[in-house]
């Protein structure tokens, strides 16, 4: 007896153990945003799906090896080689492989998360989204340039593409790529929310605006401080309002306004070129609007490397790109190659 308690006791110790793993564990997945931790789940789900202990055996459990090996010989035969493999870790006790079908196939080494967004106080604040659907490697960067605009007591509404590979259409000829819709399947295109934007310079949270002096000053994409922080110095600023056919200059005043640009720019985000002033509210130009080039090397970049970083191989097969995986950067646009 004396020697049976330490072995209770140290397996209660392991059983402790094991658990308090597996709540760390469970935890992590739970929370996980990556998207090799969200495959994880995937793969976990549905493994729990095929393999869990959801319906009853339908045949005894074997009673010797004898039986076992009767088994293992039946799949082999019938060329149920995974079934087999998964047979034979069952009877040792170890984790079986994952079948084809639940493998990493879908995994992707980058891909896309949700992030903040942010959400001023206005007409518009109900229809702005919560969060940013944005490619998770711009992620950090993106916020960090936010951060420091919400720093001066400024928010910046934003909306980005929701990523979606173009369907492939039956016996349709591929004739180029409409650079605009690439940049958002890429994950490399963000604009201000409507309605945050030209619609009153005193109310909007972002702005289109120049300063008075000197009048050579270009229009820019403009923060406005709100609230009365005074946290942005105070300047005479011209700025735009567009109605649905046109665009009007409102004449200066003092209001505090701080460019984006510096912000934008440091986390990989510029306009995109040529820019163009807005011409009415459907119409607002390339100062509402941002490209990320980062990391594309002219001459270098293949448009299929892009696509692999964030869709599975399966779905780019399918997809109306295919056609152009090997087009590489030439420092503008994707182009054929010569």
């Amino acid at each position: 007896m004396p020697e049976t308690q330490p072995a209770a006791s140290a397996a209660t110790a392991s059983d402790q153990a094991f658990t308090s793993m597996m709540d760390v564990l469970i935890e992590i997945m739970r929370s996980g945003v990556r998207p090799d931790v969200l495959e994880a789940q995937r793969i976990l789900l549905q493994r729990l799906a095929h393999q869990g202990d959801v319906f009853p055996a339908r045949i005894p459990a074997p009673l010797n090896i004898t039986e076992i090996g009767g088994y293992l010989n039946l799949l082999e035969r019938a060329g149920l080689h995974e079934t087999r493999a998964s047979a034979v870790a069952s009877a040792l006790g170890v984790a079986a492989p994952p079948p084809q079908s639940v493998s990493l196939i879908g995994s992707t080494p980058v891909g896309f998360v949700d992030i903040g967004n942010d959400r001023p106080p206005g007409p518009a604040h109900p229809s702005v989204l919560p969060t940013l659907h944005v490619r998770a490697d711009f992620a950090t960067p993106l916020m960090e340039a936010r951060a420091q605009v919400q720093a001066l007591g400024c928010q910046l509404p934003l909306r980005a593409p929701r990523p979606a590979l173009p369907a492939n259409l039956p016996g349709a000829e591929p004739t180029g790529l409409d650079e605009s819709l690439l940049m958002g399947v890429l994950g490399r295109r963000l604009a201000v929310f409507p309605g945050n934007v030209l619609h009153d310079p005193t109310v909007d949270a972002v702005v289109i605006a120049r300063p008075e002096s000197p009048d050579t000053e270009p229009f820019r994409a403009v923060a406005r401080e709100l609230g009365e922080g005074a946290l942005v110095p105070e300047a005479r600023w011209v700025a735009l309002r567009a109605s649905s056919t046109a665009v009007a200059i409102d004449p200066a005043e003092d209001r505090r306004y701080v460019d984006l640009a510096p912000f934008l720019s440091q986390a990989g985000w510029i306009h995109p070129s040529p820019l163009a002033l807005p011409t009415s509210l459907g119409q607002a130009g390339t100062l509402t609007q941002w490209i990320n080039l980062t990391g594309l090397i002219a001459g270098e970049t293949l448009l299929g490397d892009e696509l692999a970083l964030l869709y599975p191989p399966a779905m780019i097969a399918r997809s109306a790109l295919a056609a152009f995986i090997g087009w590489r950067w030439n420092g503008d646009r994707f182009a054929a190659p010569a």
